[in-house]
């Protein structure tokens, strides 16, 4: 349970300007108190933001979607508001609300829930605030759950369907929890005129609420790191750009990968490169991904690391944008890869989350300062926010190399673990 210095019953204040005073403290601040029924308040949120800051229909979706499901009390949930009071209930049903039984026809049982953001507010920011309590509640059998966010799914400055997708889930598995798919339905882009789009998460029932410590890095941090053994590169454009995407794509990949990467180019059994491209249906809608899977240099298994853009600025002339994009996030993801990193910058910060809630020790490697002879690099500000909310509601410290000794957390709530306390403690004799 919490190790906090207060009592966990305690309205726990929190400064939305701390850090990067952003939606990163109020999404990972609500889905930990929802969890451990922890009070939060928190003033001036998202001063840290240009436009007076204040919830955004994305932050408020979540928000109504955690206290259904904690069923909390909230005071100041509206759009533009700056300051809000979030107090968990007591559960009175073993299933919390925010999910329902469903039956297939082969008699089969699975609970679904839905979160609608309802504008093209990124899915994928609004996943890392539900995700960690969907994983961590305890469900009366088990049984598959189908998670399905609507919004925008290919938004600037958040987590893409296909980061999800091919990072994420993946990374999600590497640290111990069931592999999870992915179905996109529709697109929503904040691009190009915003649409409005979701994809669903099949979610295997897990028996053990508990995530056992794990660790996320070399033995040895010394070795370089290998080879990838696949990339994958996704492109989304006008279909006139597929073409001088794929020109431009082959040399920058040998250039910062190697000629090996190509070697089976065109091949029907290739799979050191796999490239996608797809028609985005607009002239201001593009998107590139890359992906490295990396084998791990001590045995078996491997790790992922994505970077990927999209592309917001003035668009004159389609092929020189493809070149940026391809130009710049190759470079960014050799640059991943050869700091030796078993997650990438933007990786890094979600998984503080889990190894806050995790049993024992978890430890994560971000790599080496490619700048800096010798110098571990500096955990990001959106990386930073994250530990600091896991501190203040959990206890819970981060070192230096970025490993931490979680709670293990296995799915009791405050009030529940408090009458089972108080149970134990009467003489019935």
């Amino acid at each position: 349970m919490p190790r906090r210095g207060a009592k966990s019953n305690e309205l726990l204040e929190l400064d939305g300007r701390t850090l990067e005073g952003g939606g990163q403290l109020l999404r990972i601040a609500f889905c930990l108190s929802a969890l451990t029924g922890t009070p939060v308040h928190i003033h001036d949120i998202r001063g840290g933001r240009s436009g007076g800051g204040g919830l955004k229909p994305q932050h408020l979706a979540c928000v109504q979607w955690l206290a259904q499901a904690c069923n909390a009390r909230v005071s100041g949930a509206g759009k533009g508001s700056k300051t809000l009071t979030f107090t968990p209930g007591t559960i009175e049903s073993e299933l919390p609300a925010v999910f329902k039984k469903m039956s297939k026809n082969d008699d089969g049982q699975f609970y679904e829930c839905h979160l609608d953001i309802g504008t093209a507010g990124s899915t994928g920011l609004a996943l890392q605030a539900i995700l960690p309590f969907v994983l961590f509640t305890h469900l009366p059998t088990e049984s598959p759950i189908y998670l399905r966010i609507s919004g925008g799914t290919n938004v600037s400055g958040s987590p893409s369907y296909e980061y999800i997708k091919y990072v994420l889930l993946p990374t999600l598995r590497s640290i111990g929890f069931p592999e999870i798919e992915s179905v996109l339905a529709k697109r929503g882009w904040s691009q190009g005129g915003t649409s409005i789009g979701n994809f669903t998460l099949k979610i295997p029932p897990r028996s053990d609420i508990a995530l056992p410590a794990f660790k996320h890095r070399p033995q040895d941090l010394e070795i370089k790191p290998m080879e990838p053994s696949n990339l994958r590169a996704i492109f989304i454009g006008p279909a006139s750009c597929h073409e001088h995407f794929r020109k431009v794509l082959l040399p920058a990949v040998s250039h910062h990968f190697g000629d090996s990467m190509l070697s089976d180019i065109g091949s029907k059994a290739s799979n050191k490169l796999v490239i996608e491209c797809e028609n985005s249906q607009h002239d201001k809608r593009m998107y590139f991904i890359l992906v490295a899977t990396v084998p791990c240099s001590e045995g078996q298994g491997s790790y992922t690391i994505g970077r990927d853009w999209l592309y917001q600025r003035k668009i004159s002339s389609h092929q020189r944008a493809t070149t940026e994009m391809v130009e710049k996030v190759t470079n960014d993801l050799a640059n991943e890869w050869a700091s030796g990193a078993w997650v990438d910058e933007h990786m890094r910060d979600q998984l503080v989350i889990f190894q806050a809630l995790a049993k024992g020790r978890s430890e994560v490697f971000a790599g080496w300062d490619l700048d800096e002879s010798e110098q571990l690099r500096e955990p990001s500000l959106h990386a930073r926010t994250a530990e600091w909310v896991a501190k203040q509601l959990l206890g819970v410290t981060f070192d230096v190399e970025g490993s931490c000794e979680g709670v293990g957390f296995d799915g009791s709530r405050r009030d529940e673990a408090g009458l089972a306390a108080g149970v134990a403690g009467l003489d019935l004799g």
